[in-house]
């Protein structure tokens, strides 16, 4: 909705994106890179079509401060930055959808966007400033007749009946009355009447869109849209608080809608939909900002007045003055991230011992997707801690064979491929968790002479210490000897003690991925074995006894240290579920990308080490795993995206890591 429109857009985007992309990993095609992407709505959504219509500025956002944050100019969104439909087609891995009305010769193959800031489900929705839902169907009609044209219709039927179908509708149906003072329509039947014929309007488009083909769709609710800054400041009898009168209007909405789509999922042949619950989650961000990194959770960034919700923002509307955030975010205190651990999170200290092939991954293909070069990672890109730097807003954590003491102040990276929590594990070849522990110690010596005390303190006590350590140490002795899995953990609550005494108080967990499912183990197996999930049972099993005896152990450090707070997350279970469902995920294979032998179980991939052959696929993002042992870039970074965000307590928790690195 463009005349209530504001810097809250990018509240709840994240949400959104993570359930939609998982829709399109889903239902790639085998001959296509992705889905086409066709959007639907209103200025929630609305990339620049109003940019070329006979229309007011309030209903446009071509000019600054409109997309400072990402594009450096303003390309006709209502947001800062980009908008949510952005982003899924991101994660779809799809281009920027254009919009339809933009100039020049248009290829639709990847889809369009017909989005129109101030639409209405209605056509009386400011009429004649806008492009309502229903011309936004004609166009689309255009651009189906174009493809059959174009590629026959075999094809085209084809990309119309893999697409998705994205829609954000029926805020400007509900809010023009208030902001217009114009009640006639909205008076002239009972409010649940009225949205019934908001929603029959949304119905009649849904089906012309399945009677041509398209079965998969996509739909947000409504905010609480009284609790946004622009219907705040009318003046009513809630003061200044929500207007509740156009709150319960959207309340209404929301439950017709989960009704239609529930009923039309039983009435339409192959009819596939995902609904967001958008009101809940933003209001969970305006209620509690500051848990989800937002300074403010009612006031906008752009415009004046109370909640600055007068809809002045870029001087160019009714209203010329207006102020403008500095700071959207909540300035951080900064926080470090020390990460220990095996090849996990090695990002290339072994590059720099006197070691194997074995324990190295400095040649090529590994690196390919994202560096394009060999760092040293166990992966054909990122790791799961190069993502979590990403998102507490740090570089990338150098490793601690490579970094000057000007690097540490960020963190460092001590994690070693091929250590475990035992110093006999592949004792000479590696850096065990002893060794990487003395040399955090080393680092902290050198903060206090660079910082001081006071500030070296601070930083210590401020940082994020994450590990991933015990794989190997089951990999070598392969027992299920107790006393075995009670010496790992010793050793692991050890090395947290020891941090704690230092001053550390945060501390993230992975715990052990289902080590017997993993290809190099699964190639392990002797054929017409009585395995039925064809992974090796006792590496699992391992893994299950050292996540429970690990979680324990948390447990106990976190009620006998004071201040010491800690986020676990479940990797055992997040592989798992990729592993029984990977194109829920995006993942075609969990075997290996590369590799040799069965599942490419065969840690050969490179042909630097004993077994030179070695087949490696066209595309890593397909595979949940990209050699024998390690996820490939893709699986990293869900993985991250839970560590860091996941609000599922039997996921990751008691608390995510964007809350240790944010809120405590």
């Amino acid at each position: 909705m463009a005349r209530t429109r504001n810097s809250l857009i990018f509240i709840f985007f994240l949400y959104y994106l993570v359930i939609f992309s998982t829709t399109f990993g889903a239902k790639r095609s085998e001959k296509e890179e992705a889905a086409s992407l066709f959007i639907f709505g209103d200025s929630f959504l609305d990339a620049g079509n109003n940019n070329y219509i006979n229309t007011t500025t309030l209903d446009q956002a071509n000019f600054w401060p409109y997309g400072q944050t990402f594009f450096r100019f303003p390309t006709g969104r209502f947001s800062d930055g980009r908008l949510i439909s952005d982003f899924i087609a991101e994660y779809a891995k799809l281009p920027l959808i254009p919009p339809f009305l933009q100039p020049g010769a248009q290829r639709y193959y990847n889809g369009v966007n017909f989005a129109s800031a101030g639409a209405g489900a209605l056509v009386e929705t400011f009429q004649g400033d806008v492009i309502s839902l229903k011309t936004q169907l004609s166009y689309y009609k255009k651009v189906e007749c174009w493809l059959r044209e174009k590629l026959g219709n075999d094809e085209a039927k084809l990309i119309i009946s893999r697409a998705v179908y994205l829609f954000s509708i029926g805020a400007n149906d509900y809010t023009s009355p208030f902001l217009t003072n114009n009640f006639t329509l909205l008076n002239s039947s009972s409010h649940s009447e009225y949205v019934g014929i908001v929603i029959g309007n949304l119905t009649t488009v849904i089906k012309e869109i399945h009677e041509s083909g398209g079965r998969k769709f996509a739909f947000t609710n409504l905010p609480t849209l009284g609790c946004l800054p622009a219907l705040r400041i009318i003046r009513t009898e809630d003061n200044g608080r929500c207007l509740k009168k156009v709150s319960s209007l959207a309340k209404l909405h929301n439950k017709a809608l989960s009704k239609l789509l529930f009923d039309l999922n039983k009435q339409l042949k192959g009819f596939k939909y995902s609904i967001f619950d958008m009101n809940r989650r933003l209001r969970e961000r305006m209620n509690h900002p500051s848990k989800y990194g937002f300074k403010e959770g009612e006031t906008a960034c752009c415009g004046t007045g109370e909640f600055r919700g007068v809809f002045s923002c870029g001087g160019k509307r009714l209203v010329k003055e207006f102020q403008l955030c500095h700071q959207k975010f909540p300035k951080k205190v900064h926080v470090a991230l020390f990460i220990f651990g095996d090849s996990y999170f090695d990002a290339g200290n072994n590059n720099y011992i006197n070691t194997t092939a074995d324990y190295q991954a400095n040649f090529r293909p590994y690196g390919e997707s994202f560096f394009k070069y060999p760092t040293g990672r166990f992966s054909d890109g990122r790791l799961v801690s190069d993502f979590i730097a990403e998102y507490a807003k740090l570089p990338l954590i150098s490793t601690f064979l490579q970094s000057s003491t000007d690097q540490f102040t960020s963190g460092v990276n001590f994690a070693s491929a091929g250590a475990g929590t035992l110093v006999e594990t592949h004792q000479g070849l590696v850096i065990d968790l002893k060794t990487q522990l003395s040399y955090f110690k080393v680092v902290e010596q050198q903060l206090k002479q660079k910082l001081g005390d006071a500030a070296a303190k601070k930083l210590i006590s401020k940082a994020v210490y994450l590990f991933s350590i015990g794989s190997n140490d089951y990999f070598t002795l392969f027992s299920t000897n107790s006393s075995v899995l009670q010496s790992h953990n010793s050793k692991i609550e050890y090395a947290g003690m020891e941090i704690y005494k230092e001053g550390g108080r945060k501390f993230g967990f992975l715990n052990l991925l289902p080590l017997g499912c993993i290809p190099s183990m699964k190639v392990l197996i002797v054929p017409g074995s009585t395995s039925g999930n064809s992974c090796q049972e006792d590496g699992t099993e391992l893994a299950k006894l050292h996540n429970k005896a690990l979680s324990e152990s948390l447990q106990e450090l976190e009620r006998a240290l004071e201040g010491f707070r800690y986020s676990y997350h479940d990797f055992y279970g997040s592989l798992i579920e990729r592993m029984n469902n990977p194109e829920a995920y995006g993942f075609k294979e969990v075997t290996a990308c590369c590799g040799s032998g069965t599942y490419r179980g065969i840690l050969s991939c490179g042909g630097k080490r004993e077994i030179k052959e070695y087949e490696v696929c066209e595309k890593p993002s397909e595979y949940l795993f990209f050699d024998a042992d390690h996820p490939s870039e893709m699986a990293s970074k869900q993985i991250a995206e839970l560590m860091w965000s996941s609000e599922i307590p039997n996921v990751t928790g008691p608390y995510n890591l964007m809350t240790l690195f944010h809120h405590i």
